[in-house]
Order: structure tokens, then C-alpha cells, then sequence
């Protein structure tokens, strides 16, 4: 069944190192996929992992989730966006202001990489949100935080894909989604609210990011060529 669109896939590369990435990577086709370099991969290599996956032509997904005062955020920020990335985030529970500073921050050095926000994690459900001192559902939560970005013009949201299509149909078809916690076949491990593959296509989810499911797979090859077979 072909549901999903060339670089629709963000490859979430949760390694310590480039060498570990790269036997993944050199086994992608930069036609058809994006990557996904987060905190792991980051704190091991430094800007310069950025650098290594554009020269091989992948667009990159940097997944850092800044959370900060509103005057750190902007300067790393500007930081980060001085390297060739297609999309970043910050975390939505930072507040307008801060999500203001990280629009400002991208104006300042005319980048044309795309913003998003990260609402509630995949990892956590009801009762953990309930702990935190939050009275209210998940998908209440989520609507308010996606209402906050809308309101400050970032590109859109980090979110489960079980919350795409009232999303869209809340903010509209161009603001952005990307789901994580997305199962080729369906399996929990840490994170709660996941999805197929199937799912989140179903619901309009715009980019799709697969980890484990790829990289932890018994067959990586045997993996990447199931994903592709429902490549359009």
C-alpha cells in the first residue's frame, strides 16, 4: 500500500557517534529520506555532525527542544541556525515570549528553516501529566499549546499522531506536523502514545520520524526496503 511521499521520513539517528550513524546512513538514499540529529548524537559530535550529513545531501532535522529563558533561546538559536538545517524545534511549555525570541532569532539571520514546537512527548500519558500538576486531558494540553504557537506564527508542532487530525482541523492543513513514536508494525516500548505507520498517514501527519524501528531493526536493510514499499 503506498501512503507516504519521498522524504515524508525524518530517520531518527539516536547514536553516540557519527561512525555509529553513518552505517545507517550509508545505507539511506537522501532522495527519500530526511535525518533526525537530536541530543544524543549532538552532545557526542558537535555542529559539525550537521556539516557531515549535508555533504552527503540529506536535509537535517536538528531536534534539540530548547526550553530556556527567552534571551538563551534566541542566541542559541542564532547559534544553531548558522548551520544549514531543515527544521528545528523549541519546547512549547517555554512561554510566547520565548516562543517570540525564537522567531526573532531566525528573522535575524534570514533562515529559511523551519520552526516547530514540541506539545506534550509521546513518552507520557494521562497520569504523568496529571503528576505534573496539569488538570486537564492530554488533548486539552496539546490544544493549548498548539494555539500558542499558531498565535506566535511558528511552522507548527511536535505531536503524537493520534492528535494530527484534530490538529488540523484546529489550525489548518498547512500547520505543520511531525509525529514521533511511529511503528512500522505496533509495539510499545517507553512511549505511550504511538501509532502505525498506516495511522499517521491517515490522520495527515506531514513528516514522520522512525527510529528505533529502523536502527534497532534485526534486518536494517531488509527494514528500509518494507518502509519504501510504501513510498509513492
Amino acid at each position: 500500500m503506498k501512503i507516504l511521499k519521498r522524504k515524508q521520513i525524518v530517520v531518527a539517528l539516536d547514536f553516540n557517534s557519527f561512525k555509529e550513524a553513518n552505517s545507517i546512513v550509508n545505507l539511506l538514499d537522501p532522495e527519500i529520506y530526511r535525518l533526525k540529529i537530536g541530543k544524543q548524537l549532538f552532545a557526542g559530535e558537535g555542529p559539525k555532525i550537521i556539516e557531515n550529513f549535508n555533504k552527503q545531501g540529506f536535509d537535517i532535522f536538528l531536534d534539540l527542544k530548547l526550553h530556556d529563558i527567552p534571551n538563551t533561546v534566541y542566541k542559541a538559536l542564532k547559534n544553531l541556525l548558522s548551520h544549514k538545517v531543515w527544521m528545528t524545534n523549541i519546547h512549547l511549555l517555554g512561554g510566547d515570549e520565548m516562543i517570540q525570541a525564537a522567531i526573532e532569532a531566525r528573522e535575524s539571520i534570514k533562515s529559511e528553516a523551519l520552526l516547530v514546537g514540541v506539545s506534550v512527548l509521546t513518552s507520557l500519558n494521562e497520569k504523568n501529566i496529571k503528576n505534573m500538576g496539569f488538570n486537564m486531558q492530554i488533548s486539552e494540553l496539546v490544544k493549548i499549546l498548539c494555539t500558542s504557537a499558531k498565535r506566535n506564527n511558528i511552522d507548527g508542532v511536535v505531536c503524537s499522531a493520534k492528535e494530527v487530525s484534530e490538529i488540523k482541523r484546529n489550525f489548518g492543513e498547512d500547520f505543520i506536523t511531525v509525529t514521533p513514536g511511529i511503528r512500522v508494525q505496533q509495539k510499545n516500548d517507553d512511549q505511550f502514545r504511538v501509532a502505525t505507520l498506516e495511522e499517521a498517514t491517515k490522520n495527515g501527519s506531514d513528516y514522520i520520524v522512525l527510529g528505533r524501528e529502523i536502527t534497532a531493526s534485526e534486518n536494517i536493510s531488509k527494514m528500509i526496503k518494507k518502509v519504501e514499499s510504501y513510498i509513492i
